[in-house]
């Protein structure tokens, strides 16, 4: 009911080949990342895909931001191409329990980071190392949405989008404290407060998966650091009815379909947040 499935648009046509040769790892963790080519010479996004996984339309999102950026995907969980929000589910509950118990590589800790940002710390890294005079963005979306935030410790990263953050994940009852969590350690909030990086914010006024609260945390946190991006539930009406709308740039993406004018209004302003929070060098706190 809160993140209704729309059947989603957007076709890839590019060949996403691995990034660095092989699957990256660290710590024991080990997933690839995936880009159309190995040029360097635009600025460098991260996509983190959504709990429905590396969707087509997600690549094809991917490749429309290519023709600015030089992007970087990686499979968390899934298969490349394959929408399948099964897979992300398992990922968060049951996989990791057994392969990293108790917490797996999505647990929550009170301090310190999830053993999934420690791995995407060191993607961005990496990413940095191949770009060295270049300011980097990331984009997170549902159960990667606050995941950005945290990887603002790294000065190189110059910009976050956070959409439609989900985390903690809670589908039968949430506390207040869920509603206002970005599923963020205290170690990872505090980083991210000593960054100077803008965070474009992106969610429907009427999700529910995705609750308004998290907005309040974002600005007390970030007070005017974060832009906020909510789009109007005026704006996703159908027939002049509100709708229960959760995926701001992949699911709810319409090429010409007037119900998806509004997830093309949030892909150009994305874009030109990053266009110009990316441009120049990185700068030391």
């Amino acid at each position: 009911m809160c993140a209704p499935h729309t059947k989603e648009e957007g076709t890839p046509a590019g060949n996403w080949e691995e990034c660095f040769d092989q699957s990256f790892s660290h710590e024991g963790i080990t997933h690839p990342v995936y880009c159309l080519n190995a040029g360097t010479s635009k600025p460098p996004v991260l996509l983190l895909h959504e709990l429905t996984g590396l969707t087509p339309g997600t690549l094809a999102y991917a490749e429309e931001l290519s023709n600015d950026f030089t992007v970087y995907v990686p499979l968390l969980f899934g298969e490349k191409g394959t929408f399948s929000p099964t897979s992300g589910l398992w990922a968060y509950w049951f996989r990791g329990v057994v392969d990293f118990f108790p917490g797996g590589e999505w647990g929550i800790p009170t301090h310190g980071s999830a053993p999934v940002v420690d791995w995407l710390r060191a993607v961005v890294g990496k990413i940095g190392e191949r770009h060295q005079e270049q300011r980097l963005g990331v984009i997170g979306s549902c159960m990667t949405g606050p995941l950005p935030v945290a990887l603002l410790d790294n000065p190189q990263v110059g910009a976050a989008v956070v959409a439609q953050p989900a985390l903690p994940l809670s589908f039968w009852w949430s506390t207040d404290a869920d509603k206002q969590s970005l599923g963020l350690s205290l170690d990872d909030l505090q980083g991210a407060q000593e960054s100077a990086a803008k965070i474009y914010g992106l969610r429907f006024e009427t999700d529910c998966m995705s609750d308004r609260a998290k907005w309040r945390t974002l600005r007390d946190q970030f007070g005017d650091r974060f832009l906020d991006g909510e789009i109007p539930a005026s704006a996703y009406r159908v027939e002049g009815k509100p709708t229960n709308a959760h995926s701001t740039l992949i699911g709810s993406w319409k090429k010409q379909d007037e119900t998806g004018q509004s997830s093309r209004d949030a892909r150009a302003e994305v874009r030109r947040f990053l266009l110009t929070e990316l441009s120049g060098s990185p700068q030391g706190r």
